[in-house]
């Protein structure tokens, strides 16, 4: 069996071991460039992580960093063009089911737990036994935040801690900022909604991904930090994500398996 792994993000399109490019917001042009990489695997089946709400055939509900693929039937135009079957689900669950089956995951044998992708938005999954499900965690409300979502929404947690939020406002990535308050002002921020999150869904273990979360130690000793101090009534762990960027892609290749014996819920 030939399985073929994507990974379509905000930002960047990466096919495993062979290509990565910058993710078109043309529809049409990035499904040519991804089936021009892929097909060169020969693949016999084919998992896509995506930065985006799909429905499980893998047509695509909500992209709110590309709009233009809303409505489009990813998952069936990919089967077509490859001849395999392919599954797809969204990057956060990807993201969860690498760190928790494949070597070298974060979350490995942990039966409750999470996944937060800190990237261009903000993705959130869940392992509840058996089961993995995508939540919206990213867009849970704080209170005095008045900053406007692309949701639709008014004061959502990744409108404070997304990084194409944060790069908008500031006028530079978010990973190339190195001043120490700021990382602890960013972590003051996220905190809460990790132990929200955790106490929501009764998890022990979250683990981070994406981008920004890949930085150094600027972010993860406040952030340890300020955990430690909120979640007092449930403790929690928050740990780097294992496999770091490659979580989502070794996520997608769990999902073109089968998924072992997991009911992935979208």
């Amino acid at each position: 069996m030939t399985v073929v792994a994507v990974d379509i993000g905000g930002t960047w399109t990466r096919v495993a071991g062979v290509a990565r490019f910058p993710t078109d917001p043309d529809y049409d042009r990035e499904l040519a460039m991804i089936v021009d990489a892929a097909a060169s695997t020969e693949p016999t089946a084919a998992g896509v992580s995506f930065g985006g709400r799909v429905t499980p055939d893998g047509t695509v509900r909500v992209s709110l960093n590309l709009r233009g693929y809303e409505g489009r039937a990813l998952g069936a135009d990919l089967a077509g063009a490859l001849g395999c079957p392919v599954r797809v689900a969204r990057d956060a669950t990807c993201g969860l089911l690498g760190e928790a089956f494949a070597p070298g995951g974060a979350l490995t044998g942990v039966e409750r737990c999470g996944y937060l992708t800190l990237s261009t938005g903000v993705g959130a999954a869940v392992r509840l036994g058996s089961t993995v499900l995508t939540t919206e965690a990213g867009h849970q409300l704080v209170a005095g935040n008045d900053l406007p979502c692309a949701c639709g929404q008014t004061g959502c947690l990744e409108t404070l801690v997304g990084g194409r939020e944060l790069a908008a406002r500031l006028g530079r990535p978010l990973e190339t900022i190195d001043d120490p308050s700021f990382w602890m002002s960013y972590s003051e921020r996220l905190a809460p909604g990790l132990v929200n999150f955790a106490l929501a869904a009764g998890l022990s273990a979250i683990a981070l991904g994406g981008a920004v979360a890949l930085r150094g130690d600027d972010l993860w000793r406040p952030l340890w930090s300020e955990v430690a101090r909120l979640g007092r009534y449930n403790m929690i762990e928050i740990r780097k994500a294992g496999l770091g960027g490659g979580a989502p892609l070794a996520g997608a290749a769990v999902l073109a398996g089968g998924a072992a014996a997991l009911e992935v819920l979208h």
